[in-house]
């Protein structure tokens, strides 16, 4: 198994940790570790749903001084969402 995230929602999460994402966006921790699973399975299948978005972005430049656009939450290189029941 490798370390490298597979997903927009493994990477941000790996970046900024799941309590201080679900402290931004003010959502449960469960809530955030749900963008990482497949939709079969109740997640959002690696991606960040956008209504956060706004909130991820102000949380690390507030924060932390970090400046992340709109684009960092697509796919990357080897990156993808998850399909169906994965």
């Amino acid at each position: 198994m490798t370390d490298t995230p597979k997903t927009p929602a493994d990477r941000i999460i790996t970046q900024f940790g799941v309590d201080r994402l679900a402290h931004w966006t003010t959502r449960h921790r469960s809530r955030v570790h749900a963008w990482t699973w497949p939709t079969a399975k109740g997640g959002t299948g690696g991606a960040i749903p956008s209504r956060v978005r706004p909130a991820i972005i102000e949380g690390a430049k507030r924060e932390l001084g970090e400046v992340i656009t709109y684009a960092d939450f697509e796919p990357k290189d080897g990156e993808t969402y998850l399909m169906g029941g994965v």
